[in-house]
């Protein structure tokens, strides 16, 4: 789970209250307040500053204005989430222990190591943080002891049998895969039928045929235009299908073509030979126009260990605490906003659903 998942979503239905331009205690100008705590013009200004020189010549001239909106944003946002829930987290007495940051911080350093000149420590990371190490170390760490009072406090509310809900899972892939053999003759059969009833067509009336019955049985969209797929070169289609078509006489129909995406017939319509470059005139490579028809056939899926399932499941269920967890703290929470441009980005309260109008009697 990342606490930064919950993002400006998690504000909806929040009570915003909006003022005239007021003045922090120092004469700033204040552009939120959450439960008293004063966020300043100059203090986001500062932090976006800090956001764009770490950018340094990376952004386009035209797109710096929305950047900064962005950063602005993202200032906005930590702020609301650190008076809330850093602050909450702390107040209920969570914290952190060597243990479990010296595991967080493995595991952030290994979701990054593939990033272009990505940081081999935490100190690294830490000293090139456009707003410094210090807070940089301290977010790091809120964001830690957040997501373990998230955790905690479903872990009371739960009562879910993971173990149980696994086992239904991967009980129904096997399910499913001890009928793809069933399912992949009956796709066979029928793509012989059609191929039998094609072969008994007159080559005159081949061409219509094979689109009625694209239409009437392909599990292709080109189903609607009678299975044309247009005009394709070599390595445009899947490895099997590409052999047929530019190995297939014009007008004759394949045998069925086994793919990844069930069996198939093929006719193809058109041969367009390779042309060298000449003059003016670029090369061009050799063209197949092709209509095809596909009965497809379900995938073996992978049956996956019980210890996986049942993470992800408890990982599925996580989002979903958290996000009701955040939005009920936030609820609960004065957030006022001093700034046309932070009312923007915090949505107003949801409105009351409205009475019903009562029918008059009937007389």
């Amino acid at each position: 789970m990342n606490i930064k998942l919950l993002g400006v979503a998690m504000l909806a239905g929040v009570a915003v209250t909006g003022c005239d331009k007021a003045k922090a205690p120092n004469g700033d100008d204040k552009v939120l307040s959450v439960n008293g705590a004063i966020l300043t013009r100059s203090a986001v200004d500062a932090d976006i500053d800090a956001i764009m020189k770490a950018q340094g010549d990376k952004i386009p001239e035209d797109q710096k204005a929305y950047v900064r909106q962005m950063a602005q944003n993202q200032v906005a946002q930590s702020f609301i989430f650190q008076k809330i829930l850093a602050e909450k987290a702390k107040a209920e007495g969570y914290a952190a222990t060597d243990a479990e940051i010296k595991t967080r911080e493995d595991d952030f350093l290994k979701s990054i190591s593939r990033s272009p000149n990505a940081p081999k420590t935490m100190e690294e990371y830490y000293g090139h943080h456009p707003f410094g190490a210090d807070r940089a170390r301290k977010e790091f760490l809120d964001g830690l002891i957040i997501e373990k009072m998230i955790k905690a406090e479903q872990a009371k509310e739960s009562k879910t049998d993971y173990a149980a809900k696994a086992k239904e899972q991967i009980a129904a892939i096997v399910s499913n895969n001890s009928s793809v053999a069933t399912a992949e003759k009956a796709a066979l059969d029928k793509i012989k039928a059609l191929k039998d009833e094609l072969d008994k067509t007159p080559a005159a009336k081949l061409p219509a045929k094979f689109a009625d019955l694209a239409k009437a049985n392909s599990a292709c969209p080109s189903s609607a235009k009678g299975g044309d797929l247009g005009e394709f070169t070599r390595g445009q289609m899947v490895k099997e299908f590409d052999k047929v078509a530019f190995s297939q006489p014009v007008n004759v129909v394949s045998d069925p073509v086994k793919t990844q995406f069930g069996y198939h017939l093929v006719m193809v319509t058109k041969k367009s030979p390779a042309v060298e470059a000449k003059g003016d005139k670029p090369a061009s490579p050799e063209k197949v126009s092709a209509s095809h028809i596909l009965i497809k056939v379900p995938e073996v899926q992978s049956v996956p260990k019980e210890a996986e399932v049942i993470e992800n499941l408890k990982r599925q269920d996580e989002r979903i605490f958290a996000q009701k967890f955040v939005l009920d703290l936030v609820k609960k929470s004065k957030i006022e906003a001093f700034a046309d441009d932070f009312k923007q980005f915090v949505p107003p309260a949801e409105k009351p659903a409205e009475s019903p109008v009562e029918k008059p009697a009937e007389k």
